[in-house]
């Protein structure tokens, strides 16, 4: 009885050790549950390897982005569940409208209050595209990734009239100016300005008087919204004087520069020409010269000539050489980013008279300096000159901007004429003045810079001297008001009689009494540029 009890029991404990025992590999089954694809299967498998080489073997695809829980190198283990997240990637783009934007600008064109739609708006389109991720069909996550504008708004320009100060100064001769695009003459005292122009457009390239003041040559941006942003036409004002004038386009096109030459048969205009380009500047400076006169009733041309042939002389030639007459028509006086000179007249031939080093901080920011040129009636010229550096910075950085004073008979330079004046001095001699006494004066008026060190984002004064240096004084604005902000192209605006300067102030157009520095605003739109004061 006791042995087969014994036996019994041998038996059944040898049952669980088997039980308990592991099987080698290869000899026992799995049940391992694999949920995919919106369904789940369960699988018997007899073989000890990774979740991995178990999906492997049943036949279930794994793209790169899906996800596999418990990861793939996990060992498979009896009852083990599998779950597997299909994870899709992908790329979706649609078009948006991109809405346009209302502009107002003020204008002494139209009475205070009225309102006028100058441009019409229309909206633009812009292609937005996404990264969108799906997990098992599930959008979990949608980015946008770029966004590229197919076509760009017009933005709807709506002008409102405002009132024009009242202050009535009388002024000599006729000064024009831009505003809106448009051309504006004053005559006789500063409450009769009035606009000569209709269709707008103009550039701001090319704006320049006669030396009688009857006549404004200037240019328009073209109307073909394709064209590239440089292209442009010359355009002539025949008489300054008519209640509306009929401006006559001429025949040259992408005018880079333009001036009437004294001295020269009536109605003679030098010019120069660019080829426009869609990269930075928007041109390439074909650096030539041509003079054209003009018959003055119909603007049609009667001569043409070239002085100077297209060419790429020079440091940054592709920025374009600043060429600039002698009162009297004789000189031709030129400037680059790194010197200044005269054409040989006969040969077309660049003599230069002073170098400098070219301005690198400038070309760091894709714009190249180059300065402005004036000529007295004794035939000398003031220009800014890049001077030595200031500390340890090398030459072409150097902080430095002096004016220089050059006669081109004697090639005596007085430099520096007027030191740290700053990157935008502009200086400009004024018309010579015949005294009681029948002596003769010349004064030269610049900018300052308030913080000359820092001149390109400095705040600026404007300053009167005589012509050789003395006497120097601060005219305007002055301690008391926020200072200029220069635009070279616009330049400082003598009167013919040498006793008051225009120029702009906070984009309005300022007259400044030279006795008494006495400074009125004249236009109020805020949008007025390029003054320009002539005899008449």
């Amino acid at each position: 009885m006791h042995t087969l009890r014994y036996l019994s029991i041998c038996v059944v404990l040898l049952i669980l050790l088997a039980a308990c025992q592991e099987t080698p590999s290869g000899s026992s089954e799995f049940s391992v549950t694999v949920d995919a694809d919106g369904s789940s299967r369960v699988y018997s498998f007899d073989k000890n390897v990774s979740v991995g080489q178990f999906l492997e073997t049943i036949g279930i695809t794994l793209s790169e982005l899906d996800q596999v829980n418990p990861p793939l190198y996990t060992q498979i283990a009896n009852g083990m569940r599998i779950t597997i997240t299909r994870v899709i990637e992908r790329t979706e783009c649609e078009d948006e409208v991109l809405p346009y934007e209302t502009e107002r600008q003020t204008t002494q064109s139209l009475s205070p209050g009225e309102q006028q739609i100058a441009q019409t708006g229309e909206n633009g389109t812009v292609q937005i595209c996404y990264r969108i991720i799906e997990q098992d069909g599930e959008i979990v996550s949608r980015n946008e990734t770029s966004r590229i504008i197919i076509k760009a708004p017009r933005n709807e320009i709506v002008y409102t009239g405002s009132q024009p100060p009242e202050t009535l100064i009388p002024i000599d001769g006729v000064l024009a100016y831009i505003s809106n695009q448009q051309v504006w003459v004053i005559e006789g005292n500063t409450t009769k300005l009035r606009p000569l122009t209709t269709q707008g457009r103009l550039d701001s390239r090319v704006f320049e008087l006669s030396p009688d003041g009857s006549q404004l040559v200037y240019t328009r941006s073209t109307e073909s919204p394709t064209d590239p942003e440089f292209s442009n036409e010359l355009w002539i004002i025949l008489d300054t004087s008519a209640a509306a004038p009929d401006p006559v386009q001429l025949v040259p096109s992408d005018v880079r520069q333009a001036q009437w030459v004294p001295g020269r048969p009536a109605n003679t205009i030098a010019y120069s020409t660019a080829d426009p380009t869609n990269s930075v500047p928007n041109w390439q400076a074909y650096n030539d010269l041509h003079l054209m006169q003009l018959d003055p009733d119909t603007g049609e041309t009667l001569t043409l000539d070239q002085v100077i042939r297209p060419n790429a002389l020079g440091v940054y030639a592709y920025w374009g050489r600043r060429y600039r007459w002698s009162p009297d028509g004789t000189q031709l006086a030129w400037a680059l980013a790194d010197s200044v000179g005269l054409v040989d007249l006969d040969t077309g031939d660049f003599i230069t008279l002073a170098t400098f080093p070219e301005y690198a901080t400038a070309l760091a920011n894709f714009w190249v300096w180059v300065p402005t040129l004036s000529w007295s009636e004794n035939s000398q010229i003031v220009t800014t000159v890049h001077g030595p550096p200031y500390g340890s910075e090398l030459p072409g950085d150097s902080i430095v901007f002096d004016l220089a004073v050059i006669d081109p008979e004697t090639e005596l330079q007085v430099n520096p004429f007027f030191p740290k004046s700053g990157i935008w001095a502009t200086p400009t001699y004024s018309p010579t003045v015949t005294g009681p006494d029948g002596s003769t004066t010349t004064s030269i008026a610049y900018f300052q810079a308030r913080d000359p060190l820092n001149s390109p984002g400095s705040q600026y004064d404007l300053v009167v001297a005589d012509s050789d240096g003395s006497n120097a004084r601060v005219l305007f604005p002055g301690p008391d008001r926020p200072g200029l902000r220069p635009d070279p192209e616009d330049g400082i605006a003598w009167s013919p009689q040498a006793r008051q300067i225009a120029v702009i102030y906070q984009d309005n157009v300022w007259i400044v009494d030279v006795e008494t520095g006495l400074a009125n605003q004249i236009t109020s739109d805020g949008q007025a540029s390029r003054p320009r004061w002539a005899d008449k």
